[in-house]
């Protein structure tokens, strides 16, 4: 069943991209849009059309655009063409829609409205669907169809005055998209003037490299003056255009008039025009505009990846700076919590020490003699002692300066330690703060051009959305995780000794006590075989230690140190974290850069066409 389904779907793919082409031109450029939309392109709707008007305009004339300021003659130019005035002329614009004159064997109006619906109407019909004010709805693009021979092979495009109404520019450029050439009509007056250089750089894209430039109203000039303003717009406009020409459509209305007019000159430019290599620069140009765009997107997203990937080689290179002071900070911190312990059982030994005193003690024992049977000799002696109670009860009841010592040195390691879990969160809050800018700033990013990837703007952008996700949980979490250790040592710390300061003082007394105690039987038995018991400064001081639970921390904080070895693993965990969101990071460039290569190849097959 599995493999049937996998033929099925083997099958489907190849119907659908498998497809076989021929070695002409034509098959050439089916083939590459073909393979233009491979699927892991993630081509957006608008670039499929694109593509698939392209594949249609090969079996299409070649289309033609007539562009110019407003004013420009381009009607009166047109009206020309056709043989008739068909296109309004010196009226100011009010809605303008693209007009394409088509060869027909009469004259006929067709208009295309948005909703996909169309007409066909007389010519003299043209005023009503041109003017909204008018129209019942509106037009989306007028087609004439006239009976003149040049139309056979080409199709020209009437279009709105680059200083008319601008809603009307922005919506007749979408129309010529398909344009293979341009004729660009100037007033001679404007001929080499900065603002009309504006206006042709401002349209590059479309004026492919077989754009005419047509200069009307020559009448106005001299041939001596024509002659001089065709010289200088040469100079400005000739790396422009294919070639320049000045009419005069004035002229051209007149009989007598016709051939000064020069019209006929452009007319023999557009019956000779190469409509297959026309074809063949604009299939190529298209093509290559369409790799720029999907080049331009995918080097944008390289360009995200790389910064986000920096982000984390930084990262690196801070936490490694970070914690080599944190490390130093930490063995010193040790250190101090040590000194500090062997510090409260000095005090405390000193304390435990000025409480050992001497009293008169006495016993009984038998007197030696045969006359002194059942007689018994009292001896005194002085005796150590300590009164461990009394000696409590002055060291912290009494007076309230040690346990004010020994909270203010609990206090201040639970600063140290606190600073150190903050230590530990600053070093994560850097990375957030990258990270977090990283996503306010990619996750609304939208397409600059819309034949761009919509899925692939919109994985980046769901990608971005999902940072904390990807990026900050598991650095979170081991933050989480360490703080605890630290707090549970913190904990045994404080609780074994900070904490433990007045238990390890009982105890230590009521250790001594009991030596003494001891000592005292045993002097009592026998003086001359054993002694009393006098506590020196350096016993209470190592048991006081041992209370303290001193030797335990001492092995804990410097020979084995617990608090270095949880920053040494939280360095670590970071280190294998940033080694694992690169490896993520470099999966996603990958994925895009088999898309650039991918484009940059075809881009060189096109190039080669």
């Amino acid at each position: 069943m599995q493999i049937e389904l996998l033929k099925q779907f083997i099958n489907a793919y190849e119907n659908a991209y498998k497809k076989e082409f021929d070695e002409s031109f034509e098959g050439k450029i089916r083939r590459l849009c073909s393979e233009f939309d491979e699927p892991f392109m993630h081509l957006s709707l608008g670039l499929k059309e694109r593509l698939k008007s392209l594949i249609f305009s090969l079996e299409k004339n070649i289309q033609i655009a007539i562009i110019g300021q407003f004013s420009s003659g381009k009607s009166s130019l047109l009206n020309l063409i056709l043989g008739r005035e068909c296109l309004p002329t010196g009226v100011v614009p009010v809605t303008f829609k693209p007009t394409f004159l088509h060869y027909g064997k009469d004259y006929i109006l067709r208009v295309e409205f948005e909703d996909g619906s169309d007409i066909i109407t007389e010519l003299s019909e043209l005023g009503f669907y041109t003017d909204q004010r008018k129209s019942l709805k509106e037009a989306k693009s007028i087609h004439i169809y006239a009976p003149v021979p040049l139309l056979r092979n080409l199709s020209l495009v009437d279009t709105p005055g680059l200083n008319a109404n601008e809603s009307d520019t922005l919506t007749t450029f979408k129309e010529l998209e398909d344009i293979h050439c341009v004729i660009w009509l100037s007033l001679i007056d404007n001929a080499g003037k900065k603002s009309e250089e504006d206006a042709i750089k401002a349209n590059l894209r479309i004026l492919g490299k077989n754009s005419l430039c047509v200069l009307n109203q020559k009448d106005k000039l001299s041939q001596v003056e024509l002659e001089r303003v065709l010289e200088y717009a040469r100079g400005v406009f000739g790396k422009y255009f294919k070639q320049i020409i000045a009419i005069s459509c004035k002229e051209a209305k007149e009989e007598q008039n016709y051939e000064k007019s020069n019209f006929s000159t452009l007319l023999k430019y557009l019956e000779n025009i190469d409509t297959k290599g026309l074809k063949r620069e604009f299939s190529k140009r298209k093509l290559l505009e369409f790799c720029q765009i999907t080049r331009e997107e995918s080097i944008l997203f390289d360009t995200i990846f790389n910064e986000l990937e920096a982000k984390f080689e930084d990262y690196e290179v801070y936490l490694r700076h970070y914690f080599a002071d944190l490390k130093e900070k930490i063995e010193l911190l040790n250190h101090q919590i040590l000194e500090q312990l062997k510090s409260i059982a000095e005090r405390l030994s000193v304390e435990i020490f000025n409480f050992v005193r001497e009293k008169e003690g006495f016993f009984y024992k038998e007197a030696q003699g045969f006359f002194k049977k059942n007689l018994y000799c009292k001896y005194s002696y002085k005796t150590p002692y300590i009164s461990s109670d009394d000696a409590f009860l002055a060291m912290f009841y009494h007076s309230d300066v040690m346990n004010k010592e020994f909270r203010h040195i609990k206090k201040e390691f639970e600063f140290s330690f606190e600073n150190l879990k903050s230590n530990l969160k600053e070093s994560f809050e850097t990375l957030k703060k990258e990270i977090l800018l990283f996503k306010a700033r990619i996750s609304n990013i939208q397409k600059d051009d819309f034949l761009q990837s919509e899925k692939n703007f919109a994985d980046l952008r769901a990608f971005a959305s999902a940072s904390e996700e990807y990026f900050l949980r598991d650095f979170e979490n081991i933050l989480f995780k360490n703080n605890l250790d630290l707090e549970l040592f913190f904990e045994k710390l404080n609780l074994k000794a900070f904490a433990n300061y007045e238990n390890a003082c009982k105890l230590s007394l009521s250790f001594f006590s009991r030596k003494i105690d001891e000592s005292r039987i045993f002097y009592e038995l026998d003086s001359s075989q054993f002694s009393l018991y006098y506590p020196k400064k350096n016993e209470i001081y190592e048991r006081v230690l041992t209370e303290l639970n001193v030797y335990e921390f001492e092995n804990l904080l410097v020979a084995k140190p617990v608090i270095l070895k949880v920053i040494n693993t939280f360095f670590e965990q970071n280190l294998d974290l940033i080694a694992q969101k690169r490896a993520l990071i470099s999966t996603k460039k990958e994925e895009n850069n088999e898309r650039l290569n991918y484009i940059l190849a075809l881009e060189e097959r096109i190039k080669a066409l």
